[in-house]
């Protein structure tokens, strides 16, 4: 599950600001900071450049401030399920310069508008997973040597953003032009599962959002999510959580 408690782009302070949390935050702080910052982190002083990613973990200690002029950031408090980053590659507690490799500054904005104005925070996890898909990837160079990788972030993003669509590996393929066992060897290279399971992730985490926020029926949220089969929805769905649809449901998500 995700949810966004607060957010801002492109805060402006001055000189003299010091955001300074000794116990952290009972959730997470996502940071694109934009000028020059310090960072204090173990104890030590790390100077950031403009084009800095910072995703702070759960009660991590926070501090950083203002380096030479003003200080200027995108930043998001976001709470979600323990599991709800996996295969991001996410590194929480430590800056990545990003420059402009990556447009962060504009998934921020979509991120606003879906939190600010339609309060969509299915649409909203989904590009919050894709933005760290894509940092983290980016930093750490997994994507280097792998053919079409950018072409596989964006199928990725949008098996996310519409898991009920039809995914089928045919598909797939022909969107990237290249043939079906091809696929499969990039699509788990690249992202560590293959893309059949990664079509199923998706639309059982659609499936736990509905479930826990929505009043659809079973068989509704089934459908909803690419089902034809409510049996079959159900299997998978326990095989992912460890419960039923109806127990996810009882539990509160």
């Amino acid at each position: 599950m995700f949810k966004i408690y607060r957010m801002g782009c492109a805060c402006r302070h001055d000189s003299s600001f010091v955001h300074d949390r000794p116990r952290g935050f009972d959730g997470y702080l996502m940071l694109f900071v934009k000028s020059k910052a310090d960072f204090l982190i173990g104890g030590k002083t790390v100077r950031t450049e403009p084009g800095t990613f910072m995703i702070y973990n759960s009660g991590t200690p926070q501090h950083y401030s203002a380096c030479e002029n003003e200080y200027v950031n995108d930043w998001m408090q976001f709470g979600c399920s323990p599991n709800w980053a996996a295969g991001t590659g996410v590194r929480y507690d430590k800056p990545v310069f990003i420059g402009e490799s990556i447009d962060v500054s504009q998934y921020f904005k979509l991120i606003s508008d879906c939190f600010f104005r339609t309060e969509n925070m299915q649409t909203a996890g989904y590009l919050v997973k894709a933005l760290l898909t894509e940092v983290f990837s980016e930093s750490s160079g997994s994507g280097a040597g792998i053919a079409h990788y950018r072409e596989l972030l964006d199928l990725r993003s949008r098996i996310y953003s519409a898991p009920e669509e039809d995914w089928s590996v045919t598909r797939m393929a022909a969107l990237l032009n290249v043939s079906e066992p091809y696929l499969h060897t990039l699509y788990k290279r690249a992202f560590g599962v293959t893309c059949n399971r990664d079509v199923i992730c998706s639309r059982i985490e659609q499936a736990r959002h509905d479930l826990a926020f929505t009043d659809m029926t079973i068989e509704e949220v089934s459908f909803a999510c690419g089902y034809s089969n409510t049996v079959h929805f159900s299997r998978q769905f326990k095989q992912l959580t460890g419960m039923t649809p109806s127990q996810w449901r009882k539990k509160g998500g």
